[in-house]
């Protein structure tokens, strides 16, 4: 009896932890700001630092815009997400679909009640949770998300090779929706346009 209760206690914690974190991605899906993004290998040495600008909006659509050190725009209407490496004149198309653990904005556009049955979630604060993967897969072994007073903070990916990426958002604001135009990407001649997944 003692067992079932703890198990009961467990369970009910678990699903108050998904509730709490559901509440908070869905009321960060129409958001703009900056982010700095730093990855550190396993053995904790800085590897690369990007800032730029994003926009998530409902459905389903963002743009992720490097400046530094490489100009790079990620970009999805929806349906396709456009990764163009601007210097190297060079961009990919691939179906949004599989590539939520890819990109951070990927993740945070997703309706929650989509995203969250695919992981493990702990609470490590009141806004502080560790998403663990439920199946095996190669993108990322844990995901922690930061809010602040209801706006995500920070993100921080360790993949499965031990490299960490920790993201930190600032002058994040809510938008009541945007121009579709935003997130329709018209790329100049010279671009190499590969086509991945179709």
């Amino acid at each position: 009896m003692f067992v079932v209760i703890i198990a009961a206690q467990v369970a009910s914690a678990q699903a108050e932890e998904a509730g709490s974190i559901e509440n908070l991605l869905e009321s960060n899906r129409n958001i703009e700001g900056e982010f700095r993004q730093v990855t550190y290998d396993e053995k904790g040495k800085q590897l690369q630092v990007s800032e730029g600008v994003f926009l998530l909006a409902q459905p389903n659509q963002f743009v992720w815009d490097s400046v530094t050190p490489f100009a790079q725009r990620i970009i999805s209407d929806g349906k396709t997400v456009t990764i163009w490496d601007v210097d190297l004149e060079q961009a990919t198309k691939k179906p949004l679909s599989g590539t939520v653990g890819n990109s951070p904005a990927a993740l945070l556009g997703q309706p929650a009640a989509d995203v969250l049955p695919h992981y493990n979630v702990t609470a490590l604060g009141d806004e502080k949770f560790r998403l663990t993967p439920k199946e095996n897969q190669d993108l990322f072994q844990t995901l922690t998300l930061s809010f602040r007073n209801k706006v995500i903070s920070a993100m921080s990916i360790l993949d499965s090779l031990g490299q960490t990426t920790v993201i930190e958002f600032k002058n994040v604001e809510t938008h009541e929706g945007v121009a579709k135009e935003n997130f329709i990407l018209d790329l100049p001649d010279n671009v190499d346009v590969i086509v991945e997944g179709q």
